[in-house]
């Protein structure tokens, strides 16, 4: 149906010849037989004619009901004076099929009656007709009406045929894109799970031969016995060197390639696969990123792209990408049909939960008929500044501690110290001011847990990360309940570990992501060290600090405030009440504070 500044079909242009027809025949005839007109002229018959072809084409431009009111009232009129003269003649019949064939909706209820019964009353009332005349004609336009709305229906019926098989053949080819973009990061998944595994298997095996040659050389005091232990140890870490380069070849992402050249190359494949309109657009000025942060922001696109198409349908996607000082933002929405109720998914918490290992932070916007938003947010440090961060290494173990010392001594906003003990590592603090301490877990005499405890006592803004070979969750937990602000395996990478060392220093915290799983996956992996009485203070086993930060959170003092009433860190509150929601079972803060008043678990 054509309307305003609308494009007309085929059907249309078909009824407006047909109309063309009518009004040619009626000008010949009245031609011909223009001596037996009564009352007006020829020309001005015809005039009246044109007005009748005309004006209701003008109003079907704008709607239809108009062009139905004008194509009675006006083609009505004209047929009554036409079969006024001439009576042999059917006059309303062109105008019975056009009408029937624009009648939509329920209009053909009021224009069916009009057409079939009140215009054959009409015409044998001024020709003086009998009722048998008045039958007759109404069954000739009931034929023309019947034909008319018919073919209206067949036509519209092959045009919403045709118009859904279209979208069924593009829906087909958005589906089998899609299943090749399913196939495509099923196979990236399988090959970083497989780089994973290397990484932590055989890397692991090399790392733990070199460290027990080096332990055995002062057994070995021959000088051919040092020469084949050096040869040894040249081929385990050439051997350990390739692994890393295998993994590395491995990952989807390039070492040194922009965070935003990835996310645009993501975009345009998934564009030129699935043939959704992709925009990508870079905010800010871009300055390099950590690689678990590039990581985390990839998957989360990738997440975020196939929900667009696979739950949302999602014809358009926009994708920001926003450079700030201190956080990085990555926006994505789409034109999808939304939803109110939005649940998160596996997909959807997985993102979420590697947001939260980075501090960052995950929002969702969807209403239905109106798409899908997903805002990404995640801090960083650009700003290093000319500010020296004064690092103390404490590992028991020369290699590892000299080895660290030698990576970290290359930074130059670094000044490097190191402690072979607990026990030296607390004096060390005692006598100067540490920003960052990089504590070994298991060391002879005073351990980790133990000199973490006491530097935090005697010196509270110290920031300290914990290091260990092997991620037991028990440290782990125990090491952030007293303030350490992170937790790492020793084989992190080493720009992972400079970029931890600086999120920390400004004011983040971080846990491996292997660790930060089980913590809040298993929390019953996660229960403190005690070395005494194991009877719990509480029902839930709330320490005495946990319970002196709950009663700070009944009071409503958020976490700064809480942090300089405690004489802590605001990074190890923040850890504190990760604990204190795990052990009472609840999500936030709300219900924290909730449960701790109903069940009078602080004074």
């Amino acid at each position: 149906m054509p309307g305003l500044n609308s494009r007309w079909l085929r059907p249309d242009w078909l009824i407006l010849t047909f109309r063309t027809l009518w009004f040619l025949f009626v000008v010949l005839y009245l031609s011909f037989y223009r001596a037996e007109l009564q009352f007006i002229s020829l020309w001005s018959v015809l005039g009246c004619t044109f007005i009748c072809y005309t004006i209701p084409l003008l109003l079907l431009r704008i709607h239809y009901r108009w062009y139905l009111a004008a194509e009675f009232v006006l083609c009505g009129l004209l047929s009554l004076y036409l079969t006024y003269n001439f009576h042999q003649m059917t006059w309303f019949f062109a105008a019975a099929f056009v009408i029937a064939f624009y009648s939509r909706d329920k209009s053909y209820l009021w224009t069916g009656a009009l057409a079939v019964v009140a215009v054959p009353i009409l015409e044998s009332w001024v020709t003086g007709s009998s009722l048998q005349d008045i039958m007759s004609r109404g069954v000739n336009y009931a034929l023309i009406y019947i034909l008319g709305f018919t073919i209206q229906k067949l036509i519209y019926s092959l045009q919403t045929i045709k118009e859904k098989l279209g979208i069924i053949h593009e829906q087909y080819q958005i589906l089998e894109q899609y299943s090749n973009q399913v196939q495509r990061i099923t196979l990236l998944e399988e090959r970083n799970r497989m780089a994973r595994e290397l990484h932590d298997t055989i890397g692991h095996t090399f790392t733990s031969m070199i460290l027990g040659m080096e332990a055995i050389r002062q057994y070995i005091p021959q000088e051919e016995g040092q020469t084949r232990l050096n040869k040894l140890l040249q081929l385990s870490r050439q051997g350990l060197e390739d692994i890393r380069t295998h993994v590395h070849e491995m990952d989807p992402l390039e070492e040194n390639e922009p965070l935003e050249h990835s996310l645009f190359t993501m975009a345009e494949e998934f564009k030129e696969n699935t043939g959704v309109k992709v925009a990508f657009r870079t905010i800010g000025e871009p300055y390099p990123v950590m690689k678990q942060a590039k990581l985390t922001l990839y998957r989360s696109l990738q997440e975020s792209l196939t929900n667009a198409i696979r739950h949302g349908n999602a014809t358009s996607v926009q994708i920001h990408l926003q450079y700030e000082p201190g956080q990085l933002t990555l926006q994505i929405q789409d034109n999808g049909k939304g939803d109110d109720e939005l649940q998160y998914g596996f997909g959807l918490s997985n993102t979420r939960e590697r947001l939260a290992a980075l501090q960052g932070k995950l929002q969702i916007y969807s209403k239905a008929n109106e798409g899908t938003l997903v805002i990404c947010r995640l801090p960083v440090e650009t700003d290093p500044t000319d500010r020296i961060i004064k690092i103390l290494v404490v590992d028991d173990q020369s290699l590892i501690r000299d080895s660290l010392s030698l990576l970290l001594g290359e930074e130059q906003d670094f000044e490097v110290d190191v402690a072979e003990s607990g026990r030296q590592a607390i004096d060390k603090c005692g006598q100067e001011a540490f920003d960052i301490v990089l504590m070994d877990v298991h060391m002879p005499e005073t351990d980790g847990i133990a000199a973490t405890k006491a530097i935090k006592e005697q010196s509270p803004e110290v920031r300290i990360i914990m290091i260990t070979t092997f991620g037991e969750v028990g440290y782990a937990a125990e090491a952030l309940r007293i303030g350490a602000e992170g937790y790492l395996l020793k084989s992190v990478h080493p720009k992972e570990l400079k970029a931890t060392i600086r999120l920390v220093n400004s004011g983040g915290t971080m846990i491996s992501q292997d660790i930060a799983n089980r913590l809040f996956t298993k929390p019953e992996e996660a229960e403190p060290l005690k070395e005494g009485d194991p009877a719990a203070p509480n029902p839930y086993g709330l320490t005495e600090r946990e319970q002196e930060i709950l009663l700070c959170m009944t009071k409503g003092l958020r976490y700064k405030a809480i942090a300089l009433q405690l004489h802590l860190s605001e990074g190890t509150v923040r850890n504190y009440i990760s604990f204190i929601y795990s052990k009472l079972q609840v999500g936030n803060r709300d219900e924290a504070v909730a449960k701790a008043l109903h069940e009078k678990l602080v004074p």
